[in-house]
């Protein structure tokens, strides 16, 4: 405890800036172990509460007893002939296994179930036809409420009159009751369903279980008949409708044939290749036809240049050729004449050659004309031919789907007919429901341990959380951690019950753990600062009952052990406590020095049992802490300075008045004490922060009043060897 303060506020976590860096907590088994093992008998107490809240609730439970029935699906089953059956199978899926589970949960087969069963007559499902409950009800807590109530409020109004249950409303609670009985599930890995029945009578659990079975299997076997007979009602109803369509079909094709004179595809096959080379004989004639305009057009400008040749070569005609030769071999002056001749001829012999080209123009104009009006007219009977044809195949077509349609559908009505003898049900029974040997539920064991378990829970969580809520302070680490200061002692509680005892207790037993706890307190004040070792120390606190004015009390006979001179000063004036400890005679205190009015030697008391000198405190109208701001004190500490060699001075708390703090800037050394277990944190960090306003540094904490053994059983281990060390002190 004698660790310089630099280096225990150094360990106490500060940061860079100055503030307080509180350090996370980390988990302590040991001491949350600790914890637990302090409230042993609560946790007892909340667990055996657990166990006979269970225990009430089994003798209030009905017992309930589960058989289960299994049912084999047949997912590839033999037809007995190769027909496609109406409804079919069960699939290999996933969602078509699960939706047997919703079949036979449904309500549709719980009401048959209890229709046929007249389960609505039996207890087990009818609650209004059990007995009533005997004692037990007074472990219902809703019961016990309402007999409280009309115990303390008297009788409440007449009860109504009881409306008679419907036949309906009878029968949907009754599918209700039974839907909460059954319960069904696939077995892991194979197509096989389980059907558990739960009541409270094993027998009807059983038989229930199995009826369940049959009556699922019925239900199948009933839908698959269902199913069959509206197929062979419907494709009944359809056959003869089909059969009126294929007649309607087959006569239209027959009126049809009789009303068009139709050609076979044969001769449309001709007519199209005819019309084929008909389009072929018109392009030819045309394109012949502007042949001869395109030369006639040539010729008229080879006359106008006239170039004869050109015009017999464009003309094709052998005389107009010779003439052209001939012409064009007279062309000397002597010649002329004939030249003249010549020329007369061609023109002659050209007239004639342009009116057979003309009649050749004509000519091929109506054989174009001839060949195209052909092609129209075939291409009219042609189309209207094709026209009926088509209507005639589609006619036919049509015909022809109503008759495969027709047999289809006779074909499977007759398969539908033969499959109404032959249905059988997809699933079979593999194991018929036992009579349960036991109920099911509830499992006592389970039960009263799940009471158990959670009382001990809730005891643990209350533990945990009232230990979580804890705003105080209970080891030094946490101390030093919330507030950054260091802690220079612990002060355990003294086995004394009056204060006057305490400081008779510390002369008596001077190696006692209270006296060995203020003592190291004393090393750690002086070894604070080796150097110059404080002399004026003040000893206050954040709140009233802190302990402060017993551990001041406590370190004057402790210094005075030492053979020095020490005066204990009493500046708290609102609550003189000193009398209390001493046997101080009725006379004036240390406002009559301040005041002059008494010397300090008549003031003055010396204990002859401890040796110290005591300076009581006084009643005054004045404020207290004027007076310790007064020049009057500052000039007393400094004359009692040079008589004592310890001064230490018990102050008011500081969140009370200001006095401690005034008192401070007088005195060497400031001790804070805390009471464990007791001091709130905020109010610890208050009264730090106003004597750090006033930049008044504190030497160090306190931890007042420590229940070591208990502080133990906390689980703060630095405290947990306390029996070990306890040999060394003679309480």
């Amino acid at each position: 405890m004698g660790l310089d303060t630099n280096v225990r506020q150094a360990l106490a976590g500060l940061r860079s800036d100055g503030a307080v860096e509180a350090s996370e907590p980390e988990l302590d088994l040991r001491r949350l172990m600790l914890v637990a093992w302090r409230a042993k008998w609560l946790i007892a107490l909340f667990a055996a509460a657990g166990v006979a809240v269970a225990y009430a609730q089994l003798l209030r439970t009905t017992p309930l007893y589960t058989a289960e029935s299994r049912v084999l699906w047949e997912i590839d089953q033999n037809n007995v002939v190769d027909i496609d059956p109406v409804a079919s199978g069960l699939a290999r899926d996933f969602f078509s296994l699960n939706s047997q589970i919703e079949v036979i949960e449904s309500g549709r087969l719980l009401g048959r179930v209890v229709t046929d069963l007249e389960l609505a007559k039996d207890p087990v499902f009818n609650a209004s036809l059990r007995p009533p409950e005997g004692w037990t009800r007074w472990l219902s807590l809703t019961n016990v409420l309402a007999a409280a109530r009309g115990y303390v409020f008297g009788a409440g109004p007449e009860p109504e009159t009881v409306v008679e249950e419907t036949p309906k409303a009878l029968h949907r609670r009754t599918v209700s009751a039974l839907r909460g009985a059954v319960r069904a599930e696939w077995l892991d890995g194979t197509y096989v369903l389980i059907i558990r029945m739960t009541t409270s009578d094993p027998v009807r659990s059983a038989e229930l279980a199995n009826e369940m079975a049959r009556f699922y299997m019925l239900d199948q076997l009933e839908t698959k008949f269902e199913a069959t007979r509206q197929a062979t009602n419907w494709l009944t109803e359809r056959v003869a409708d089909l059969r009126v369509e294929l007649e309607a079909g087959e006569q239209s094709v027959e009126s049809f044939s009789s009303a068009m004179s139709l050609v076979s595809e044969e001769a449309l096959a001709a007519a199209a290749r005819q019309l084929k080379d008909l389009r072929e004989r018109a392009n030819s004639l045309g394109d012949e036809r502007g042949k001869t305009e395109s030369r006639l057009k040539a010729v008229a400008g080879a006359r106008a240049d006239g170039d004869f040749a050109a015009v017999a070569a464009l003309l094709r005609e052998l005389r107009l050729t010779s003439l052209a030769d001939e012409i064009g071999r007279l062309d000397k002056p002597a010649e002329s004449a004939q030249r003249e001749t010549m020329m007369a001829r061609f023109e002659a012999e050209f007239g004639r050659a342009m009116t057979r080209t003309a009649f050749a123009i004509e000519r091929l104009e109506g054989q174009e004309a001839t060949v195209r009006k052909t092609i129209i007219d075939l291409e009219q009977r042609q189309a209207v031919q094709g026209d009926a044809l088509v209507q005639l195949r589609q006619l036919q077509r049509e015909a022809e789907a109503s008759r495969l349609i027709y047999e289809f559908f006779l074909s499977r009505l007759k398969e539908t007919s033969v499959q109404e003898g032959i249905q059988r049900p997809d699933a079979r029974v593999l194991t018929e429901a036992d009579v349960p040997g036991g109920p099911s539920s509830p499992k006592r064991g389970i039960t009263l341990l799940a009471g158990g378990g959670g009382g001990l829970v809730l005891a643990l969580l209350l533990i945990f959380l009232r230990e979580r809520l804890n705003v105080s302070f209970r080891s030094t680490e946490e101390l030093e951690s919330r507030t950054g200061q260091a802690v220079i002692g612990t002060i355990p509680i003294a086995p004394v019950s009056r204060r006057r005892a305490f400081l008779h207790y510390l002369i008596d037993k001077p190696a006692s753990s209270v006296a060995e706890a203020i003592r190291n307190l004393r090393t750690s004040v002086l070894l604070a600062n080796v150097d110059d070792p404080p002399q004026t120390i003040m000893l206050t606190s954040a709140l009233p009952g802190e302990g402060k004015t017993s551990i001041c009390i406590g370190l004057a006979q402790i210094s005075q052990a030492l053979g020095k001179r020490v005066l204990l000063v009493e500046c708290d004036l609102r609550r003189r406590t000193f009398r209390n400890y001493f046997d101080l005679p009725e006379r004036d205190g240390l406002l009559s020095v301040l005041s002059g009015a008494k010397n300090f030697d008549e003031i003055v008391f010396y204990d002859e049992a401890s040796g110290l000198y005591i300076l009581p405190g006084e009643e005054s109208s004045v404020n207290a802490a004027d007076i310790f701001a007064s020049q009057r004190f500052t000039d007393f500490i400094v004359e009692m300075r040079k008589e004592f060699d310890f001064i230490f001075i018990d102050t008011p708390p500081v969140l009370a008045v200001p006095d401690a703090r005034v008192i401070a800037k007088n005195s060497d050394a400031v001790i804070f004490c805390v009471r464990w277990n007791k001091t709130a944190r905020d109010a610890v960090l208050e009264g730090l922060r106003f004597f750090g306003q006033i930049h008044i540094k504190v030497a160090g904490l306190v931890l007042s009043q420590v229940n070591v053994s208990k502080m133990a059983r906390y689980g703060y281990s630095n405290y947990g060897y306390y029996k070990e060390a306890v040999k060394y002190y003679h309480n």
